[in-house]
């Protein structure tokens, strides 16, 4: 079988899959356009033949849709007046190949992924669903925000868009935070960077679940030492101290389902989904990532995620 991932290297869940497969991942990272990763659309005798960098595309059985980065308009070397017309060309270049490989099995798909990255979208589709969603709201409105912090008490907001910025020195994350109603809070920014405000759920266990095809890993995250009163788990991934700990979580049927029905109605191959289970036994929808991070889980617990993902890869070829 041949793989073909598109990621932006270095990327640390290669190694997981390459160790499962007999023949080397192609990789094409469209961040090290034009450099190292150049790309040709050749329609000859009716049909699309694709190649990057000296390598057939177009052979390749399955597409792995990992987390690919794009260029930004100001990494071109060209006048600054041209550098939004060549960022478009090389947007539009390899978006050409998302499209052109539709015969392959992608896991999963790039316009899939985009749709699924909608967290309101995702969240109406869990609600159909059945599943339980915390009460929410998003709003661009400081009054509407500082209504629903007032009825709800407690609540964790969270950013609509992308979770990083950066200056020339650092890169900044944000985080999951949880606002009290009677805290001072300046909501003037939301006009501008409309936000996720959500009902927090009390003393709950985080529960990561791992969709790849039908099946389903569970793993439970604990949060120890200074994370234990934190919101968000991810602040402990990077962090030396080793603020969290990882164990198999024994997902009930009805909820594995569930997951799976998830992924499918969002017409994805694989989902990472983080729940909250409560004292009562209620697991709460959070979000799907449509291609998030599982590498962790498997090293963690021992989660055989990798050998599920090849086993999928590999019914490209059935």
């Amino acid at each position: 079988m041949k793989l073909l991932a598109i990621t932006t290297l270095p990327d640390a869940h290669l190694p997981f899959i390459q160790k499962h497969l007999d023949t080397e991942i192609v990789v094409f990272d469209p961040y090290r356009f034009p450099d190292e990763n150049d790309l040709t659309f050749n329609l000859k005798g009716g049909t699309f033949q694709i190649s990057s960098s000296g390598r057939n595309l177009t052979s390749c059985d399955a597409v792995w849709f990992r987390k690919p980065q794009l260029l930004l308009p100001k990494d071109f070397p060209v006048d600054p007046i041209y550098a939004d017309y060549t960022h478009s060309a090389y947007q539009k270049t390899v978006q050409a190949l998302y499209g052109l490989l539709r015969n392959k099995l992608w896991v999963s798909g790039y316009w899939e992924i985009q749709q699924a990255n909608n967290k309101l979208f995702q969240i109406e589709v869990a609600r159909s669903l059945g599943m339980r969603i915390p009460n929410t709201i998003v709003t661009s409105v400081p009054d509407e925000a500082s209504r629903f912090l007032e009825e709800n008490g407690a609540c964790v907001t969270k950013i609509m868009g992308t979770q990083h910025a950066s200056d020339s020195k650092f890169t900044y994350v944000f985080y999951a935070t949880r606002i009290h109603r009677d805290q001072v809070t300046d909501l003037s920014g939301l006009a501008l960077a409309p936000a996720i405000f959500q009902q927090e759920v009390e003393n709950a266990l985080d529960v990561r679940v791992t969709v790849v095809g039908e099946k389903c890993f569970a793993c439970e995250i604990n949060k120890v030492g200074k994370l234990q009163y934190e919101v968000d788990w991810r602040k402990g991934i990077t962090d030396n101290s080793h603020p969290l700990t990882y164990h198999i979580h024994a997902l009930p049927t009805h909820m594995q389902k569930l997951c799976v029905d998830l992924v499918q109605q969002l017409r994805l191959k694989f989902g990472a989904l983080d729940f909250l289970l409560d004292k009562s036994g209620v697991y709460w929808f959070l979000e799907i990532n449509p291609n998030g991070q599982w590498g962790f889980v498997e090293e963690e617990t021992g989660l055989p995620i990798s050998k599920a993902m090849v086993e999928l890869f590999h019914t490209a070829m059935c």
